[in-house]
């Protein structure tokens, strides 16, 4: 009995010892060691880890390419000794707009629009933007087009400003009251740098129900004199594809001072 009471007393004890958020680093200083641009989009990620009393935890992500590339995690933790245990999870969504993509010869972009569950479209307008390379300096071009009967949306390409130079278009469609689509129809890695030219026949599939799943993670972490080290990540296996693995912890941290 006593060593059972002595046992609560020293968990007790191990849950209240901390009474400040505690800070792991990785590269803090990275942007202000670049001496050119060069070197600001080459540096590595700056994370950082901050370990609440509360039994939370904060996990941020700073790429130093752009701030939209910046990504936040947080969750709970626990700790046994050495050993951090850090439980995180979020939610898998499927794309909500899907594009099938064909070429053919005719002058002109036919697009097809329907539900991947064959409901009635509703609303007959499409607001339509037209994106280009972002080294020749043109300002994107926005209009309004009604669906036709058989919901198909043609463009001549003698209709379209600066053709030669596009290198997207942007489509957003207000699907009920609630939900709205909008997706960009390219086959460039980035949407306003041209590649290569956008196929013209394409069809465009709204998801009314996209599935969802939530995936958890445990990631566990070794610290010792001030320095923490990622010793393992597991997920749970889910059935939809996960694109979030950039969204994960550095290799080591230091304790912030």
């Amino acid at each position: 009995m006593k060593f059972k009471v002595l046992f609560l007393i020293l968990f007790a004890q191990s849950l209240f010892a901390q009474d400040k958020p505690i800070v792991f680093v990785n590269n803090s200083k990275a942007y202000y060691n670049a001496k050119t641009d060069f070197d600001f989009v080459n540096e590595p990620t700056f994370s950082e880890i901050t370990i609440n009393p509360n039994s939370t935890f904060f996990f941020y992500s700073r790429p130093h390419v752009s701030c939209f590339t910046w990504r936040e995690v947080k969750g709970k933790w626990k700790k046994e000794k050495n050993i951090y245990t850090f439980i995180n999870q979020y939610e898998i969504i499927e794309n909500d707009i899907k594009f099938t993509f064909k070429r053919d010869p005719a002058e002109k972009y036919v697009l097809k629009f329907k539900t991947d569950r064959k409901s009635e479209l509703k609303n007959r307008i499409i607001k339509i933007q037209y994106l280009y390379n972002f080294d020749d300096k043109i300002d994107d071009f926005e209009k309004l087009i009604n669906l036709n009967q058989e919901d198909l949306i043609i463009i001549p390409f003698s209709e379209i400003p600066n053709l030669g130079k596009l290198a997207s278009i942007r489509i957003e469609y207000q699907l009920n009251g609630n939900e709205k689509r909008y997706g960009y129809i390219t086959e460039n890695k980035v949407i306003n740098i041209r590649e290569n030219s956008i196929p013209n026949n394409i069809e465009i599939e709204f998801i009314e129900f996209p599935k969802k799943e939530i995936v958890y993670r445990t990631t566990k972490a070794n610290v010792n004199n001030g320095n923490l080290q990622i010793i393992s990540s597991e997920k749970t296996k889910i059935k939809m594809i996960d694109y979030s693995d950039e969204i994960g912890f550095e290799k080591n941290y230091k304790l912030e001072k």
